[in-house]
């Protein structure tokens, strides 16, 4: 069924549309030479060009997980197959234009889940995803133990976060991502719309927080995240929602981001107070 927005194109929109629209899953050529190293992965930065007529920068570099934290590489890689779909209209299938259609999110997903997974490694996956997420309130707990009010209120510079906002941070969208969780299993396809991290960093005034009191209510709310996908049936694990920039993402996606989220923001709270941005 086409997104709501297909109405207002115009006939030759809705026609490239639903050209687009058909095209689901994009096999890989040779997926048996592929290797999914357990500890070695994939970070990419997708960049736009930054002067007229110069073409997007895309950097991939390895590192192991024993090595300095760097951004997971999902985030990435999905951000650069966002692209190749847009590729494939204008390229492949020679399209005039490029719409965000079901089947677009469909192929997005496709590739990934032949980049990423082999068939017997999913749940696996998954397993390794939710003991991170076991993990993070422990692993905040000790990078600000001991660590005076002080040193977690000062900020690396004006536009970075100290070390009590990245722990107010984590504390609320965790919040977050328990609403998007219940509001997949309550409605077919929910839209979410975007959170705005700088505006509750100030209208919440995170730096008035106590950060153990606001560690202690994340510990509080990722264990109740926990519980609900321990208790999620397998056939659930594909039900999902539309991400204002993500596009459509199953909760099985969701526990991928979170992961990464906890990763990301404990590299971004150790840098804090060191005073690195």
């Amino acid at each position: 069924m086409p997104f709501a927005y297909f109405d207002r194109l115009t006939r030759r929109q809705q026609a490239i549309y639903l050209q687009s629209d058909a095209i689901a899953t994009l096999p890989l050529r040779h997926p048996e030479r592929l290797r999914h190293a357990r500890w070695g992965e994939l970070h990419g930065l997708y960049e736009t060009a930054r002067r007229r007529g110069e073409p997007p920068l895309i950097t991939l570099w390895m590192r192991t997980a024993r090595q300095k934290r760097v951004v997971a590489f999902r985030t990435y890689l999905r951000t650069l197959l966002h692209e190749v779909g847009h590729h494939v209209d204008y390229t492949l299938l020679r399209l005039g234009d490029s719409f965000h259609t079901q089947g677009f999110y469909q192929r997005e997903s496709h590739l990934f889940h032949q980049l990423v997974t082999d068939g017997g490694t999913s749940m696996a996956s998954i397993e390794e995803q939710m003991a991170r997420m076991e993990r993070t309130a422990d692993d905040f707990a000790a990078a600000i133990k001991g660590v005076p009010d002080v040193v977690l209120s000062r900020r690396p510079d004006e536009k970075n976060w100290s070390a009590k906002e990245v722990v107010c941070h984590i504390r609320d969208t965790e919040e977050s991502f328990m609403a998007r969780f219940q509001a997949i299993m309550a409605m077919d396809e929910p839209r979410f719309l975007p959170v705005e991290p700088d505006r509750w960093a100030a209208d919440r005034q995170y730096l008035r927080n106590d950060a153990a009191e606001a560690l202690e209510t994340f510990r509080t709310r990722r264990d109740e995240s926990l519980k609900f996908l321990l208790g999620l049936p397998p056939d659930q694990w594909e039900r999902g929602g539309i991400h204002a920039t993500r596009g459509r993402m199953t909760i099985k996606d969701f526990v991928a981001l979170i992961a990464w989220h906890d990763d990301n923001h404990l590299d971004q709270l150790e840098r804090a107070l060191k005073g690195q941005p």
